[in-house]
């Protein structure tokens, strides 16, 4: 749309008005209005007709972004109407945090704001052969149904390595992970947020992801882990229990194991590992076998730390009191 005049653009504004009148009138959700608004008015970019289908201005958008950041303690990004136009007419594209942030607001997915296509339903026949039973090159994030599924479903074990942001930790997936520990192991391993790797490791990903404030990062995610996993204790069958390690080495990908599958997921400049390409590998393949093996290097240097890797500084430990507690000491200082 960046080709029209501001006469054309202020007539498409109208038509969508109009729509978004006669939808609300029909008892339509804002995202079916959007929808609707793509479709009758095809001229018109997504991420223009989400903000037109709730009949917000650009300025509102602003100001209901900045909320989302404050709510998170951030700092409120204070985008500019003209940048907002900018996104809108496709002139210039929003980074990925800001886009999960768009996301959030308008409640939707990154690829039906127009950014990215949803890959989900792709030809994986010839994947599967090759020992991987699944794959997602897609630019949606995974949501919290998705593993909140194969959380309620586990029946043997559940290994978590590579956490990195809050979707272990939220009030929506945790009480499931304490009920599976009663009776299965469950064990996380999750990077230092105090070590010295932390700056490299996530420096090329975005905030979010990148424990860009480790006070908060503790209080929000290892502190509520970590209390779990003491309420589950006195309740946990033998061999059962919630376990968490820290690590101070950088990693590439994070891992999901679950039973009898492993889901892999990379990370990348900008991405989250639930954002770019998710693989899973089922046992009894060659793929398998590497990524558990991944997972007992972890366990070994939990339990029984040896050369060449102590004297390269690789420490894996339970995650401690004295570490839980700095977040407590930080809020209040």
């Amino acid at each position: 749309m960046s080709g029209l005049d501001r006469a054309r653009r202020q007539q498409l504004a109208r038509m969508a008005s109009e729509i978004r009148l006669r939808a609300l009138r029909d008892r339509l959700s804002p995202n079916a209005i959007a929808e609707l608004i793509c479709e009758e008015v095809p001229e018109l970019f997504a991420l223009e007709a989400h903000r037109l289908a709730r009949g917000w201005s650009r300025a509102e958008v602003s100001a209901r972004l900045d909320m989302l950041y404050e709510g998170d303690e951030l700092a409120p990004p204070r985008v500019s109407a003209a940048e907002l136009c900018r996104w809108e007419h496709g002139q210039r594209r929003p980074n990925d945090e800001r886009i999960e942030y768009l996301c959030r607001l308008y409640e939707t997915r990154p690829d039906r704001l127009g950014f990215g296509v949803d890959y989900s339903a792709v030809d994986i026949g010839h994947l599967a052969r090759s020992g991987i039973s699944n794959l997602w090159p897609r630019t949606s994030p995974e949501t919290l149904d998705d593993l909140a599924g194969r959380v309620r479903n586990a029946t043997k074990e559940i290994t978590i390595f590579g956490l990195t942001r809050n979707f272990y930790a939220k009030d929506e997936i945790l009480p499931l992970f304490e009920s599976q520990a009663v009776k299965i192991p469950v064990t996380f391993y999750v990077m230092d947020p105090h070590c010295e790797s932390r700056r490299d490791r996530y420096r090329l990903e975005p905030i979010e992801a990148a424990m860009e404030n480790p006070e908060r990062y503790t209080r929000e995610i290892l502190r509520p882990l970590s209390l779990a996993a003491k309420r589950v204790e006195p309740a946990a069958a033998p061999g059962a229990g919630m376990r968490i390690y820290t690590y101070n080495f950088p990693c590439s990908f994070a891992m999901e194991h679950v039973d009898g599958s492993i889901r892999v997921m990379l990370y990348g400049h900008g991405k989250r590992g639930t954002e770019g390409p998710i693989f899973v590998f089922n046992e009894g393949t060659p793929y398998w076998d590497y990524f558990t093996d991944q997972l007992r290097w972890l366990h070994r240097l939990a339990t029984d730390p040896r050369e060449p890797w102590t004297s390269k500084d690789l420490i894996v430990r339970p995650l401690d009191d004295a570490t839980v507690s700095k977040s407590r000491m930080a809020s209040t200082a």
